[in-house]
């Protein structure tokens, strides 16, 4: 079953899909999907609308979104910042368990929403975290991204044009400060980390940094995947991993709290 509703952040309103199954347990484990960089909160070839139905019919309640400036939410990209979205990110946690009696919380992040979850997670204190093909060091994977004349318009403050998105100026002059290892330190809940190895967009050797600073963290490589996991087994490989993760992670905090 699926519910459409609308939250508020930054004087905008953000479009989200909450997906569950059952009535009875709705809302009480909560996972959140975090988008990408000009992403939605479907991504290439549905895989968060795939992910969130199969979570779903494990007993989760899913909140899949679109950030201010994205997708189907009011705003404009140019205002799209990283920091920005981890505020949006905040304000649906925050509307969740006003409205909710939220037993746990997992956070899903995708390419640069890895980056943005890294950060909530370790502002929220989530119970688990899953990072696909994520974004550790935001300077120089944009600089790769764009490309070095795309790049140096937006550090000397021009909107650049990215596949038809106007980024804007703050983008790029928050990049220096947005570190997001930087808060994976104080992140000390389980963390699983999945890379395709043939990612030319956000390169693999990201997956080791943020491996190397999560006290709690465990990477899975799917082999020969690029950035959007662009085949059918490749994206079987992480999604049956992402559910096996975040199912057997509920099932021992889940023993646990009973006692």
């Amino acid at each position: 079953m699926q519910n459409s509703l609308w939250i508020e952040s930054r004087g905008y309103r953000m479009l989200g899909i909450l997906e569950y199954d059952d009535k009875e347990e709705i809302g009480k484990d909560f996972v959140i999907l975090i988008h990408g960089f000009v992403g939605t909160k479907i991504e290439p070839h549905r895989m968060f609308r795939k992910l969130s139905e199969r979570l779903a019919k494990k007993g989760f309640t899913v909140m899949r979104f679109d950030f201010v400036g994205s997708g189907d939410s009011d705003g404009d990209f140019e205002d799209m910042t990283i920091m920005g979205e981890v505020e949006d990110g905040l304000n649906v946690i925050e509307y969740l368990k006003n409205n909710y009696d939220v037993r746990r919380l997992y956070i899903v992040g995708f390419s640069m929403g890895g980056c943005v979850a890294s950060i909530l997670a370790s502002k929220c204190q989530c119970d688990g975290l899953v990072l696909w093909s994520p974004v550790s060091n935001p300077f120089w994977n944009f600089y790769h991204i764009f490309g070095r004349e795309s790049f140096i318009k937006g550090i000397e403050g021009e909107h650049v044009d990215y596949l038809g998105d106007v980024v804007g100026p703050k983008f790029f002059d928050e990049l220096l400060d947005s570190d997001p290892l930087q808060y994976a330190r104080d992140y000390h809940n389980p963390v699983l980390i999945i890379h395709g190895t043939e990612d030319m967009d956000v390169l693999y050797v990201n997956a080791y940094c943020y491996n190397k600073v999560f006290p709690n963290s465990t990477i899975h490589f799917v082999e020969g995947a690029d950035h959007c996991y662009s085949s059918y087994e490749f994206e079987r490989e992480l999604l049956d991993n992402t559910v096996k993760f975040l199912t057997e992670l509920k099932e021992k905090q889940s023993d646990a709290y009973a006692y």
